[in-house]
């Protein structure tokens, strides 16, 4: 008879995982970290894995907009954040949001390639398959429902990149807005709470695009992240891709792009992808060349 004692199965903390955006965003304090690392290292691997996704993903949600504003993300964050965790419901009701905060919309522009030959498009990879909504067409294991654990995540990240960019000059395509446009804000925020919520990514360059979309919506977030600017003499036109053909989204001199940009896509219809082209000067009414990247919108 074996001497072994049997091995207790780590315990589901689900709590734990509606933490990670807490400290993807840095706003918990040292005895909180180690209280939080604690409980990670007891944690089941499903929550350990899901647990470390949502802290990427925040900080990477964070990152997108690094490069528009220094401004430091307001004392109240914290307690509006975890008031929105307290408060929000487990079942599929709609959460309730924290006062005072609007959705992140339009920071600053995508960015595009210096050559724009070297983008290569890859269609339907989310950027996380195991959080996000796939592409149609994805492997079974990489799909996943929208969850309100999704939706929560989505929001808080959204909360956050708000919080930061606030005062900041959003740049949507086609128009100049303030970051205290009401309009825009909601439509982005409709984005992130809305139930169809899917994503769509590929590499760009050395970059790589992301695009957050719902059609009831009908809009769309794009976060590019490490794509160079255009070449001078030319920018970067969006083209929503539909039954019709293409339609202009906006252009991109090498002044609307950074490091990290953030924008929001309006009016999507019943476009069925978001490609991008070099074009010359203020765009043009058609695409002139081959699209260069294109991420699918169904």
């Amino acid at each position: 008879m074996s001497d072994e004692k049997p091995t207790t199965p780590a315990s589901s903390d689900d709590n734990l995982v509606s933490l990670a955006p807490m400290l993807g965003l840095d706003a918990l304090g040292a005895a909180e970290r180690d209280s939080v690392a604690r409980r990670r290292a007891k944690a089941s691997d499903t929550d350990r894995a899901a647990f470390d996704r949502d802290v990427r993903l925040t900080r990477e949600a964070m990152a997108s907009v690094s490069s528009t504003t220094s401004a430091t993300p307001p004392p109240e964050l914290r307690d509006r954040l975890l008031q929105l965790i307290r408060t929000e419901p487990q079942d599929d009701a709609p959460a309730p949001r924290p006062a005072g905060l609007t959705a992140v919309d339009a920071s600053r522009r995508p960015d595009a390639p210096a050559d724009l030959s070297r983008w290569s498009s890859r269609s339907g990879a989310p950027a996380d398959p195991s959080r996000w909504s796939s592409r149609s067409g994805a492997p079974a294991e990489d799909r996943v429902e929208t969850t309100q654990r999704n939706r929560r995540f989505l929001y808080l990240a959204a909360a956050a990149i708000v919080a930061v960019a606030i005062g900041a000059v959003g740049w949507v395509v086609g128009a100049n807005l303030s970051s205290d446009n009401k309009p825009q804000q909601t439509t982005a925020q409709q984005v992130f709470d809305a139930k169809d919520i899917r994503t769509s990514s590929g590499s760009v360059a050395t970059g790589r695009a992301t695009v957050a979309y719902s059609e009831s919506a009908d809009a769309g977030v794009l976060v590019m992240n490490d794509v160079p600017p255009p070449k001078s003499g030319t920018v970067y036109q969006m083209w929503l891709v539909g039954p019709e053909g293409a339609t202009s989204a906006g252009t991109m001199t090498d002044k609307d792009v950074a490091p990290s940009t953030t924008a929001v896509i309006p009016h999507i219809g019943n476009a069925k992808a978001l490609a991008f082209t070099v074009e010359p000067p203020g765009g043009s009414t058609t695409p002139t060349s081959s699209f260069v990247a294109e991420l699918p919108l169904s």
